[in-house]
């Protein structure tokens, strides 16, 4: 997990951005009909009525804005541009449905603020400076705008939570010095080119030099013409056309924009990334015309630099063995991708996804901090478009770094990005997200409040289905009983990732789905599901609680749907009850569901929390209860904590139609982990509470996280098999009892193609390895295999090596 690295020296925090009458961001309607509306600073106009700002709050280190289509956000980014260094203010953007559009002389461009924290006695004296206002005291927080009316550029503070009067920036270039984050962006749009041309990497000539293929092709048109060159006379007859066949604009044409920024791209991947030196590759371009050993010598040193600076299998997923490569041809330095097969291909032969991936990545790594700057404030729009999921969840693992280095010598960036993609929201934290909506006519764009305590259901309007919680998408899948099962993971979760918990105690949700299957009877047909139909099965790992219905129902999963054919290993199957759990519980029957592993207390909270929302009649606190009161029947917690004390409110309070939602109970559970209960003088938790059920959850998730790596061990182990069984039935129909070396180095080649970057892979490229020796493939490739019959035997052993390798692992109920 990468630890937080502070910025060298103070810096104050972009919080929070406002926009106002830019195009779809008109003003927060919702909060100008509310009945307690107070105006904020700026919220008011030249007609005397206040219209507040859509504001959007900044997380320090990510922030990752969702919303349908048109829903305004790219808007956010560009607002924040405008807000911080006032680019992009045009009179043009003014909202449409705005009452002032075209009816005021003075309203006539939008407005933009942000709002700074962190704040220090040096920033206090360059406001003071910059304003000309001296001894404004204990400023806690600031606040600038730019504005239509007098003062067009001000600044207001808020000091002791009062907010002072519109102050004049007199000095606006002191906005350096106080520390108003630079603006840094990830270009969405500019891949890495597929070559270079030698004049731009030399020289840096934005020209562009005749290609290979424009030689080639003025040659063809040459030798079509011979009889223009038969004598001095027929040379000057063609003069003109010869003329117009060699022009300057038909021999090197210029290079647009776009062009000019991919060159650009790559020469910084050769300079900044690889450290290249440029008289290397001068030296490499005089070198391709005489010396082609010395040429490819340089070129093998400088794919060793790139490979080193890039030590791309550590980002991209898809593929270990995916090499980045140049070769040097006579008119261009061309860029080449070498993946685990071996073979090398053009960037037009492979997909847009990884050149568009290996670009967000170049720009990463060639990324220079402002030096004029304190902070900076990174921006990225839809870098979805071009790529696949996995390649999405790799893009976080880059943002991740951004804001939170593993080199030291790094600075942390604020990372801002906008999104349409399920794919490229972090699950593991979802108080990064901000999700956007387009109200009707002229409400404008408004932000959800609440987003990761409503559990994403904003997130499933903005995206019409919100794919990441759908059946079956991820490497694994953990099949749970319902909706609150799946809350209560969840959210603890990423209370653990709060409280620094080790990666490996608690689970990636970005690595693993967490499926509801809408009750305990419903778990058999959901993993049947995903398992009982199609040649190759996702991992799956169920968690059951340990009552009768949960009992049955893995009784129904290894019973499956035809006799003797199990629906999932039973090794796989998880219940809170199981003796792999040595978890505490308050319960006299032990932990029989999920509730179970957080203490009484917090569980008391939880229900108070609920009733103050649901049945406000209710105060569960005044009650008095205790483990004693809620445990007191004859079967107490045989059925887990939830129905007993449902049953002890309802006692206590002559409610006996008291009912204690399952799902808005795990809500709660949630925010008294997190600390965001609005009752928090009236909490029994304690912090002993909170540390047995860190202990707890903790044996929870690392024990599902173990599972889930046994899971995608075993699904590796049988893929392997089924694609080498597939291959072998298609070399056998077709050799029919002999074959020629040369048909077992194309079968090598079949297999090698289907293998991950797995160890079960690793072990079955060894052995086929050694087939080159037993089998004699470096002889005559035409000359028939001596011992058909063996190499039978030794693709039916490679097919079954993964499944034999993988029993001779320690089982998944091994400690260690």
């Amino acid at each position: 997990m990468y630890t937080h690295q502070a910025p060298k020296g103070h810096t104050m925090r972009l919080r929070t951005i406002y926009a106002r009458f830019y195009r779809s961001l008109n003003y927060d309607y919702l909060r100008a009909s509310h009945d307690g509306f107070v105006a904020e600073p700026g919220d008011s106009t030249p007609d005397g009525n206040d219209y507040p700002f859509v504001s959007l709050d900044l997380e320090p280190d990510i922030t990752t804005v969702v919303g349908g289509n048109e829903s305004g956000k790219s808007q956010v980014l560009r607002s924040i541009k405008a807000a911080i260094n006032g680019t992009g203010i045009a009179r043009s953007d003014f909202c449409r449905y705005s009452p002032f559009f075209g009816a005021d002389a003075v309203m006539v461009e939008p407005e933009f603020g942000a709002l700074y924290t962190d704040l220090d006695a040096d920033d206090v004296s360059v406001i003071e400076k910059m304003t000309g206002e001296p001894d404004l005291g204990a400023v806690s927080r600031l606040a600038i705008f730019r504005m239509n009316q007098t003062y067009k550029l001000r600044l207001y503070v808020e000091v002791k939570g009062r907010w002072s009067e519109a102050m004049d920036i007199k000095k606006p270039t002191l906005t350096a010095a106080l520390g108003v984050p630079a603006i840094t962006e990830i270009d969405a749009d500019v891949p890495l080119p597929n070559a270079i041309p030698w004049d731009f990497l030399v020289n840096g000539e934005p020209t562009r030099g005749p290609s290979g293929h424009r030689i080639t092709s003025l040659l063809e048109q040459l030798q079509a013409k011979k009889a223009w060159f038969s004598t001095a006379t027929t040379v000057q007859g063609a003069a003109a056309e010869i003329a117009e066949m060699f022009a300057p604009s038909v021999i090197a044409e210029a290079v647009d924009g776009n062009l000019l920024k991919q060159y650009q791209l790559g020469a910084d991947l050769l300079f900044k990334v690889a450290k290249i030196e440029p008289d290397q590759i001068a030296e490499l371009k005089n070198a391709i015309k005489s010396k082609t050993g010395y040429a490819s010598s340089l070129v093998d040193r400088i794919n060793e630099k790139i490979a080193k600076a890039l030590n791309f299998p550590n980002w991209w997923s898809q593929d270990s063995q995916f090499e980045l490569v140049v070769s040097a041809l006579e008119f261009d330095l061309q860029f080449e991708i070498r993946d685990r097969t071996g073979k090398s291909y053009s960037f037009d032969e492979r997909s847009d996804g990884l050149k568009y991936f290996l670009s967000y990545f170049v720009q990463y790594l060639a990324h220079e901090p402002d030096p004029h700057a304190k902070s900076e404030v990174l921006l990225m729009d839809e870098p979805d478009r071009f790529l696949s999921s996995s390649a999405q969840q790799d893009l976080l693992r880059i943002f991740e770094d951004f804001a939170h280095p593993q080199d030291p010598n790094r600075v942390p960036v604020q990372v801002v990005y906008v999104t349409h993609s399920p794919f490229l929201i972090d699950k593991n934290d979802a108080r990064r997200i901000r999700v956007l909506e387009k109200g009707e006519y002229d409400e404008g764009t408004r932000v959800v409040k609440s987003v990761a305590a409503n559990h994403y259901e904003p997130l499933r309007s903005a995206f019409g289905s919100f794919v990441a919680e759908t059946t079956f998408i991820s490497g694994c899948n953990l099949v749970v009983e319902g909706p609150s099962d799946q809350i209560l993971i969840a959210g603890a979760t990423r209370w653990l990732k709060r409280r620094n918990a080790p990666a490996r105690d608690r689970l990636d949700l970005n690595a693993i789905t967490i499926v509801p299957a809408g009750g305990t009877q419903h778990v058999p047909y959901m993993v049947y599901l995903a398992r009982g139909r199609d040649v190759e099965k996702p991992a799956i790992v169920t968690l059951l609680d340990s009552d009768t219905a949960g009992d049955e129902a893995r009784k129904r999963l290894q019973k499956g749907a035809a006799p003797g054919k199990p629906l999932m290993d039973d090794s796989l199957v998880l219940q809170i009850g199981d003796d792999r759990l040595t978890v505490k519980t308050d319960s006299p029957s032990g932990a029989i569901a999920i509730e179970d592993l957080f203490p009484t207390n917090i569980a008391i909270d939880a229900a108070a929390r609920y009733c103050r929302e649901f049945v406000p009649d209710i105060d569960v606190h005044a009650l008095e209860l205790a483990p004693a009161t809620i445990f007191s029947g004859a079967k107490a917690g045989s059925k887990g904590i939830l129905t007993d004390l449902e049953a002890a409110i309802g006692a206590a309070t002559d409610h006996h139609d008291f009912h204690l939602d399952k799902i808005a109970f795990a809500r709660c559970v949630v925010e008294i982990l997190m600390g965001e209960d609005d009752s928090a003088q009236s909490r029994l938790t304690t912090d002993d509470d909170l540390e047995l059920a860190e202990q707890n959850v903790q044996q929870l998730l690392s024990t599902l996280a173990r599972l889930q790596r046994a899971a995608v061990r075993a699904e590796s182990v049988d893929r392997i098999s089924s694609r080498i069984n597939r291959i072998k039935r298609e070399f056998t129909r077709t050799q029919k009892g002999t074959a020629r070396r040369e048909d077992v180095l194309d079968l090598i080649e079949q297999i090698e193609a289907q293998l991950d970057f797995s160890a079960e892979s690793d072990a079955v490229k060894e052995s086929m390895a050694r087939w080159r020796e037993i089998f004699s493939l470096n002889a005559d490739p035409r000359e028939e295999i001596e011992d058909y019959d063996a190499l039978d035997k030794a693709i039916t052993s490679l097919a079954y090596q993964a499944i034999r390798d993988s029993e001779a692992q320690p089982a998944v109920t091994d400690p260690q």
